[in-house]
């Protein structure tokens, strides 16, 4: 009887995922119409780029693939499909959460239930990993506009400019120092005797060594490259007439911001919209183009993987 009850709890838990990803990409979807958009005319070179963008999207993923399989291995041993219907999965929670933070716990359930509190953590570091690479580089795009664009930050004065540099290398060092010393951080959570199952959850953090981490931010940087590549072909495909060296430029600040603003991912094209105005603004008037570009590439990139992801979730045995 207790296996059965529990068998319908998971499947109305299901259910609700499923439902509320779904509600979450309607909604969003409803907000826009074609004419929103500003497709250029039929031309086979455009479109043949445009089409190299959505392809990416596939190989975006499998990069985030990789990653977490590489990241959990040592938990438990699972296939690269498992694990790329365990990341589709995730990206369906991860829509219904801030800042995707359930996209952490919606990839563990396609694995056994005595590894899913650890592999939290396991997800996590994958995560940190990712947001250290956009942090890096939106720092280091930030210095570049300093230096190299200073009329498009006439509102900045010298003493501002000194201490916005000493902050972005600040936040840069700690970051990594961060990441490659979790062991102490663990350690620093044992002396305050906190509860023991969180304990065991979180002694993963200490056991990746720091070659482990540099390949995890190696296959993080690539993945960054992916959808960063992705952003600026669909600025050439909207005729934005951005270099490709501002693109890039614009587009780490973008997601600099992105990244740090709590929202929910579905709300998350529009900050990433109202930051692509402003950054990749500096550098091209066609806002309209900058604007279909974003919501083009959040469709692509997070809205299609969603709704995959909440039937492969639908379908996982828990």
């Amino acid at each position: 009887m207790q296996n059965k009850y529990k068998h319908i709890f998971w499947l109305v838990f299901k259910i609700v995922v499923a439902m509320f990803a779904f509600w979450f990409i309607y909604l969003k979807v409803k907000e826009f119409s074609f004419s929103d958009f500003v497709f250029p005319g039929f031309n086979f070179h455009s479109y043949f780029i445009f089409s190299i963008a959505v392809l990416l999207m596939p190989l975006n993923w499998l990069l985030e693939t990789v990653k977490w399989k590489y990241l959990i291995r040592r938990l438990e041993r699972i296939t690269l499909l498992n694990a790329f219907k365990a990341v589709l999965s995730g990206i369906s929670f991860a829509v219904i959460s801030p800042n995707r933070i359930g996209e952490l716990a919606g990839r563990v359930f396609i694995l056994k239930n005595k590894n899913r509190g650890r592999a939290i953590f396991a997800t996590a570091v994958g995560s940190l990993s990712q947001l250290m690479i956009t942090l890096f580089i939106g720092l280091f795009s930030g210095v570049v506009v300093l230096f190299y664009y200073p009329a498009q930050l006439q509102i900045i004065d010298s003493e501002q400019l000194f201490y916005l540099k000493i902050v972005s290398f600040s936040v840069v060092v700690f970051g990594f120092l961060f990441l490659f010393n979790l062991k102490y951080l663990v350690i620093f959570i044992k002396k305050l005797k906190i509860n023991i199952k969180f304990i065991e959850y979180i002694e993963v953090l200490s056991e990746y060594s720091k070659d482990e981490l540099f390949k995890v931010l190696l296959l993080s940087l690539l993945r960054y490259l992916i959808f960063s590549l992705q952003f600026v072909l669909l600025l050439y495909f909207f005729n934005t007439g951005i270099p490709i060296h501002e693109a890039f430029i614009g587009i780490g600040l973008t997601y600099l911001v992105s990244s740090l603003v709590p929202v929910l991912s579905i709300l998350e094209i529009g900050v990433r919209g109202t930051a692509a105005i402003l950054f990749l603004g500096m550098f091209s008037e066609n806002i309209p183009g900058i604007l279909s570009a974003t919501a083009v590439l959040w469709f692509i990139n997070l809205a299609i993987p969603s709704v995959a992801g909440a039937f492969v979730f639908y379908r996982t045995k828990i």
